[in-house]
């Protein structure tokens, strides 16, 4: 069993205060849920229905609504400064590449610790951060040719950056028409189309919800209307460990994973260590 599931059902309950009696049902269904789960089922989708058990008992869509907006104002505060910061690199795109995966660090569904200063802190070292997986310039050939890219959100905070490069990625590539997908309803911290309307990422791209609650994109599950421009799209960069769960061996468009690996079992997979950053083409995937 993952224990980010029921970790996220005791961190919602001391959030919000639930009350014992239903902090304990709530539990109960959760590991009952778990207990019973299709392994065929990846992990997005078994926290996606592990979320609506807790919005069942909680009353509450968006446990961590404040707390996405706090760290989506802050790194708006930083955007200008980072913004100069990369642009100043001698290799821009790997700068803004490279800062991109290093906001995923920002991660209510993981265990590991991370506050606004030590992002700063880890995009300001990002020259000295080497890919673990590098296949970034295969990215930049790929989006020489592509004509429509679609780019896949994955965390509060974290979007800020994704705007920069995306920026950065129509200056170099102005023909290219952009789409940013988000979740169809707020799960944990990932982001909705409410988090790309405060950091205004529709002044860089068409912003779509994919019309699931799943922590990740889960085609399958996806609405019609994402379906069909997922379908269409000449590329997908896909950011985060719960789009790489997805979407890995997902048929479609050209895509490429952009993301830190937060958990052992993702960096074994990969073959890089915990907290490693990688730029990985699906075909490698």
């Amino acid at each position: 069993m993952n224990h980010a599931f029921p970790n996220q059902v005791v961190k919602i309950a001391d959030l919000l205060n639930v009350p014992q009696k239903q902090r304990q049902a709530m539990m109960k269904e959760s590991l009952r849920y778990m207990g019973n789960v299709d392994f065929a089922k990846s992990s997005p989708e078994v926290m996606g229905e592990t979320w609506k058990i807790i919005r069942k008992y909680t009353g509450c869509d968006d446990p961590y609504k404040e707390n996405k907006r706090y760290y989506n104002q802050k790194m708006l505060e930083l955007s200008a400064g980072i913004d100069s910061f990369l642009r100043e690199d001698p290799d821009p795109y790997t700068a803004y590449l490279k800062a991109a995966i290093i906001g995923n660090v920002i991660d209510f569904a993981s265990n590991h610790a991370f506050d606004i200063e030590s992002v700063k802190k880890q995009i300001a070292g990002s020259r000295n951060t080497a890919l673990a997986i590098d296949h970034s310039g295969q990215l930049f050939d790929k989006l020489k040719t592509a004509k429509t890219l679609l780019y896949l959100g994955d965390n509060c905070g974290e979007i800020v950056v994704d705007k920069l490069f995306i920026r950065f990625i129509k200056k170099t590539f102005p023909g290219l028409r952009v789409f940013y997908g988000v979740r169809g309803e707020a799960i944990v911290n990932d982001v909705t189309e409410e988090d790309a309307r405060m950091v205004g990422m529709d002044e860089e791209a068409q912003v779509i919800g994919n019309g699931d609650v799943s922590l990740g994109t889960v085609i399958e599950r996806a609405s019609g209307e994402f379906r069909k421009v997922f379908s269409a799209a000449d590329l997908v960069i896909a950011k985060g460990q719960g789009n790489y769960e997805g979407l890995w061996d997902a048929a479609g468009p050209v895509t490429f994973f952009l993301l830190m690996a937060k958990c052992k079992f993702i960096a074994g997979c990969l073959g890089v260590r915990q907290m490693d950053i990688a730029c990985l083409s699906a075909c490698c995937a």
